[in-house]
Parts: structure tokens; sequence; C-alpha cells
């Protein structure tokens, strides 16, 4: 007789309070209905003893959640998990590819005793190669209960739902742009808390609001990632519009087939075609509808029903691989070199943390600094961007900046998420801040803590300790460990112990910590050069001879006298200069303005293409209006956003006050030489030592002298200068506040405080476009 019966399962999972929004309880029981459809499962959601668990269910595997970071769930303590080797063991990283929680998965896992991971992000492998080996993907999926076709009536144009952020800048463009030009309803996503969250649409409402749309526009966040609502959307018997991503068509999806890929240049065209021929949006909606509901609902999701019936039968000499994140798992020899075939889904952050890279390596502090800020712009909570501001500020000199950057992943690591211990790489350089500020006996306590945490960063750092902590004593030659090694979240570049120990003399030179150099180099015999580092050149050689050289004078025919001409040799001039100012447009002024394009602006501002940017229109927006007081900090000659400024508040000048603040630099010098017989444009030239604040009052007090407060209708923070900073609360109550360069540093600050500020919304914003600008306006 056939035995039938399901393997056990036990799932270990996070506990949560009644405050987590019911769409997330909603996720955690799919996740157990989708397990239930291949094993018998046990959830436990209390802190346990890992052998007593076993001795009362019997189980055939266990699966334990970890990497969670919502607020309102919190990480089980399970004891005796080495009890029962024989049954095995997978962890569940139910959390983003990025999240700050990842650090404290891979001590989870360490802790447990578990080698191989399942990830609900198709990305996680990308993000963390450290653990990419032994990781595999349970994919999003539905539940078809839920999603499914209700028969609503096509009511809603266009619905747009969940977050629009930084985090989406996809849906942030199409968003502006779809709803400017099509009815559209919007399901603006409320958080993760339940106060705020129980005002958003979840299960069979939601689906149904779904079904009564045409179109549907999502995005897989910055990281293309495959998510729920990229099936929930097609699974109603709605029209996915997306992002086309690696994963998508991985799952299946196929444009104008059975979804649509688009972008800002091409989805109104798709979306006017399809308005206009129902029938083939139709046949397209029923394409997703059939697709989700045959590849993409819990049934279909039985890779760890897949690698539990594998592993029963894996050799020694063989392992596990996943081919597709859709796709069956197999077993192939260990020597055959076969990996897994992970998704690549090039995303954004990651490529912004590789152009920051080649910076750093490159020496180039403040521009590897601005990409680095970029990210943390954009995933504010991500580890890696924060390792790299600590290890730019240490190259710069600046340790303590180094330890306010470097200590906000290990806080969260063990104090929010508590896990055991920290993740091994931050811990090195933890320790390297503090030798920068001088620290010694501090840097010597925390290479004492977690001495189980094993990494050759942190084997390295420990061996140089001791060497500072007794100089002149005998040198013990350094002893990599050949223990396994923790796993890391961040991937340094490999270098040479001597190469290794140069780096690290550069910062403490840097850091002013010289002695500790001087004791260094004596003990260990190092040559190390200190190499200033090379200053970047700022423009394109061959944009500097334009700037030099290039002289476009339009006007040289009108500088004859009109009058002396008859009315033929009027009409031949007129047809002549027409001609000219043709073929200066056509042959010089558009190959330079494509030229820019490629390299920056750099033509003057009537010719330049900067007419056309963001930030211009952005501006020409404002200017529109009530606007009677400007501020413009950091305000310079041939600067966009100064330049959009005073250009769209030209025809203005003589009804408006406007105030230009900054340091005396020549583009500052030449936009006031420019307005000195504009009465209404005052400048105020600053007087600053190295980083010191200066104050906005102080600036304009003769202007405002009696007023309590200085008052702006509109401010723009237009400073492109490390050494310009000054207090944002000064500004503050500014109808609005226009911030250029946000992903400098102390614009970062300025933008961090709007973004949480309740009493500011964010007009717009674009993080990618040059250095990130953002728009505020007080509600």
């Amino acid at each position: 007789m056939q035995n039938n019966s399901k393997p056990k399962l036990v799932f270990f999972r996070y506990k949560n309070d009644e405050n987590l929004p019911d769409f997330l309880i909603l996720h955690k029981q799919q996740h157990v209905q989708c397990l239930s459809e291949f094993f018998e499962v046990t959830v436990i959601s209390e802190n346990c003893d890992y052998q007593q668990i076993c001795d009362q269910y019997h189980p055939d595997i266990t699966l334990f959640e970890s990497g969670v970071n919502y607020r309102r769930c919190y990480r089980l303590e399970i004891t005796n998990t080495h009890i029962y080797p024989e049954i095995p063991k997978l962890g569940f990283h139910n959390g983003d590819s990025w999240c700050e929680a990842r650090a404290g998965f891979i001590s989870d896992m360490e802790r447990w005793g578990i080698e191989a991971f399942f990830s609900i992000a198709t990305t996680t492998p990308e993000h963390t190669p450290e653990i990419a080996e032994n990781t595999f993907i349970w994919p999003n999926f539905i539940d078809p209960q839920i999603y499914h076709d209700y028969g609503q009536d096509k009511t809603i144009p266009v619905m747009f739902t969940g977050g629009i952020n930084p985090l989406y800048p996809w849906r942030q463009r199409l968003h502006k742009l779809i709803s400017q030009n099509y009815p559209s309803l919007i399901c603006p996503h409320l958080g993760y808390h339940q106060r705020a969250a129980f005002k958003m649409l979840e299960g069979e409402q939601y689906a149904r609001t779904i079904n009564s749309a045409w179109f549907v526009p999502t995005c897989g966040s910055i990281e293309k990632e495959i998510i729920r609502k990229h099936l929930e959307i097609p699974g109603s018997k709605s029209c996915l519009i997306t992002e086309k991503t690696p994963v998508l068509e991985s799952a299946g999806f196929v444009d104008m087939q059975n979804c649509v890929f688009a972008d800002e240049d091409n989805v109104l065209d798709k979306l006017d075609y399809l308005f206009h021929n129902l029938d083939k949006l139709s046949e397209i909606i029923d394409a997703g509808y059939q697709l989700v509901h045959t590849h993409h609902t819990f049934k279909q999701r039985d890779q760890i029903y897949q690698w539990f019936n594998l592993q029963k039968h894996r050799q020694s000499h063989q392992k596990i691989i996943q081919t597709s994140p859709f796709g069956s798992l197999s077993i192939v020899e260990k020597s055959s070199g076969i990996q897994s075939s992970h998704i690549i889904g090039n995303g954004l952050i990651l490529e912004i943390l590789r152009q920051g890279d080649e910076k750093l390596l490159a020496g180039e502090y403040a521009v590897a600094e601005s990409a680095y800020l970029k990210c943390v712009n954009h995933i504010y909570w991500m580890p890696e961007p924060k390792l790299r501001l600590a290890i730019c500020h240490l190259y710069q000199g600046d340790a303590k900046t180094a330890y306010h950057w470097i200590t906000q992943p290990i806080q969260y690591t063990l104090e929010e998420y508590k896990a055991l211990d920290p993740d091994p790489v931050e811990w090195a350089y933890l320790i390297i801040t503090l030798l920068c500020q001088g620290e010694l006996n501090q840097a010597v306590a925390r290479a004492n803590e977690f001495t189980s945490l094993i990494h050759p960063e942190l084997d390295r750092i420990r061996w140089v300790v001791k060497l500072v902590e007794n100089p002149g004593s005998k040198v013990n030659p350094l002893n990599i460990s050949t223990e396994k090694h923790r796993l890391s979240v961040h991937q340094l570049p490999e270098r040479s112990l001597d190469d290794w120990l140069a780096q690290l003399c550069k910062m403490l030179q840097a850091c002013e910590q010289s002695h500790l150099v001087q004791i260094l180099t004596h003990s260990l015999n190092l040559q190390v050069p200190f190499l200033a580092p090379q200053k970047s050149v700022k423009d394109d050689l061959h944009i500097s001879w334009l700037k030099q050289n290039l002289n476009l004078n339009i006007k040289i025919l009108t500088r004859t006298k009109k009058s002396s001409f008859s009315h033929k040799e009027n009409l031949l001039y007129q047809r002549v200069k027409s001609k000219l100012n043709r073929e200066i447009e056509k042959f010089i002024i558009k190959p330079l303005n494509n030229w820019e394009d490629r390299v920056g602006y750099f033509l003057p501002y009537n010719l330049s293409s900067m007419r056309h940017d963001e930030v211009w229109q952005e501006i020409h927006n404002i200017s529109q209006e009530n606007i009677q007081t400007v501020l413009v900090i950091g305000a310079g000659n041939g600067q966009l956003a100064t330049e959009a400024l005073l250009a769209h508040l030209h025809s203005k000048l003589d009804k408006i006050n406007v105030v230009c603040l900054n340091t005396a630099t020549k583009n500052f010098q030449k936009l006031q030489k420019r307005y000195r017989h504009t009465k209404t444009v005052v400048f105020y030239t600053l007087n600053l030592n190295g980083d010191q604040k200066f104050s906005v009052k102080d600036c304009v007090k003769s202007e405002k002298e009696n007023q309590a407060k200085v008052s702006f209708d509109l401010v723009l923070i237009d400073i492109d200068d490390l050494q310009l900073d000054f207090d944002i609360n000064e500004v503050y109550g500014a109808n609005y506040l226009l911030i250029n360069n946000v992903n400098q540093r102390f614009n970062y600050n300025k933008y961090q405080q709007l973004i949480a500020d309740m009493n500011y919304i964010t007009v717009s914003q674009n993080l990618v476009l040059r250095k990130g600008y953002a728009l505020f306006k007080i509600k």
C-alpha cells in the first residue's frame, strides 16, 4: 500500500505583536500555506529548546526564519540546535536583498549550524556573494483564492499601488508622467505599523480593486526584483505595466504579449495604443492571467520540497544547485565546477557602489563619498555604503565622522536585531576608526571582544593592535586563522599584507596618528610612501579648450548699424543672419549639446541644453508661484540651479528680493559682476575657516534687521563645496526648499532632516540625476 503522508516540517518563525499590519500577517500565513502543500507543517513562534521540539514533533526537516527587519517581529532564541544533526536544517532569509538584517541572518545561521539557505529575494546572492553558493531562491507567489478574476467592471484606467519613493525610481518617473495624462487611482503605501496601515487595501478588497483597473504599473524596486505586485496584478486580471528586467523575463513575462514593458520614453505611446485597441489589451490581460495562475501560485513553489528530496540522496562528493529561481533544483558533482545560476539584476544601487569603489581606489575620496551618499539617500539602512563612507573619511583624516558611519550598522545588528555578534568586516573597521582617533585602549578592548568571530580583516587588525599596544616587543608573525571564517555582507578588494598595512598607515597618517605609523614602520621595517592623493581633474581637456577658445558671438552682424542699410540690403541682412543662426545651431550648438549630455554642461546658459533639464523644469514651476523673497545659498555663475532660477525670475527682479550667499569663488564673483546694476539682487561674501559653519541670519540681518526671524518664500541650496555648511533650521519655514546636490556631505544631512519632517512634503526628487536634487514644500 502506497504511503501518501507528507514529510514533517517544523517551521521556526518570528513572533509578531498585535501591531503588525494585516497585509504582513497575510504574507506570513501564505508562507505556511505554501509549505503545507508539500509538508505537514508545525509552526513554532516562541523561544524554545530545539531538542525538545524535535522530540515532540519528530520532524523530517526544520526551517528557521531569520533576517526579518520588521520592528514588530521578534526573532526567537533557540537553544541546542546542534542536537540531531541528522535532521536537515534550512535557513529562510525573509527580507530584502539589501536589508540591514543580513549580518544578523549570517550570525544566526552560524549559531544554529545551518549551511543552506532559501531567500524570497532573487538578488540576495548578487548582493551578498559570500553566501551565494549556499543560497537558493523561494520566489514570491500568489494565493489564487484571493487573486483571481472577480468579474469587476473596468472603471479605473490606471491604478497606482504601493510606495512611490527613492526606493522605486521607475515608479516615481512613470507615476508623475502617467497621472498627468490619464485618470489614475492612487493607493499609497502607509507603512508597516497597524495604526497607519489599517487604511490600506489588502486581501480580497485589494484584489477586487486591481480587477477593476485596466492598467496597474509597478516595478521591482531599485534592485530590479520580482515582487508580489508583479504577480498580484496579472493574477487579478489587470494589465501589468513594469520595467523590463532579467528576473521578469525569467518568470515568463513578454512585452505586449502578457504584460507591458515600458519606460518614460514609450509608456504614453503604449497606453494610447492599447486604449485604442481594447481587443489587443484584453489578449495581453488574458495571457498574463494564464501565466501567473499556471506558473506562479503557491502550488508551483516547491523549491524547498525539491531540496528536501534531493538532500536525502545527495552524496558527500555532490552538491545541490538551482539554475533558475522558477526552475528545478538538481544534484551535480562538486568536481564538475557547475554552480547555481543566480539572477543578475544589475540594479542601480550596486552600480552606484561600483562607481564609488572605482573612485575610492583611485584616491578620489570626495567623489566616492558623493556616490556612497547617493546610495544612502536611496536606502538609508543599507550597510555597504556606510562602511565605505567610513573608509572615505579615514582616508580624508576625519576619524570622528568615520566612527559615526561604521557604528550605525553595528548598533543595528547588536542592539536592535540582537545578534550574537557583528559583521566581522564592520568590527574590524570599528577598531581601525578607534586607532585613527588615538583611542588605543578602546581599540584593544574591542579587539579582545567576540573572540570566536574569525575573519582575515579581523585577524590583521587584531595583530596590528598587539603591535602598537606593546611597541618594541618581539613581533610574532601574523597568523591568519585556518578555521572557517565568518561570512560577511561586505566585499573589500583583496590586498597583500604589505599593501593592506600601507593603506592602514595612510589612514593613520591622515588622521594625525603618526606615532602609530612610526611604531608599525619601525616594528615591521615597512617602506610606506605617503603620496598626497592626486586632485581629480574637474574638466576634460577638450572642454577646457572649448571654455577658453569657443566664441559663439551671434551678435557679430548686429554690430553694423541697420539704419545704414537700404531695403534690399536689410532683406539680404536678415536672410544671411537667419541662415547663419541655423548653421550655428545645426553644426555647432546641437553637437555641443549632445556632448553636454555625455560629459556635463559647459556652454553658456543661453546656449546650453541645461535649459531642458529636470531641475530647470521644477524651478520653472516654482517661479510661477507668488514668490517675493528668495535666498540662494552657494550661488555661482554657470551653476544650473542658480542660472535657472535667475533666468525664470528675470522679468520679476524689479518686484522681488534675491539674496545670494557664497564664499569668494570665481563663479560667485562673476555672478556678482553680472548683477551689479540690479538693486534687488544682493550678494554676501562669506569668510570661513575650514569646516566652520556660517550663520544665515547674521549674513542677511541687514536686509531683515527688523524681523525676529529670517523668512523666505524660496530657498535654493546650490552648494557643491564640502567647506560650505549651515544649519537648515535657520531657513526652516520657507514655503519652498530646493536642495541641489543632495548627495554631497553637508547637503545629505539637510535632505535627511527634511525627509523626516512632517511639516514638509516632497514635491519631487531625483537622486540619480548628477548629484541629486529634492524639492520640498511646507504644508
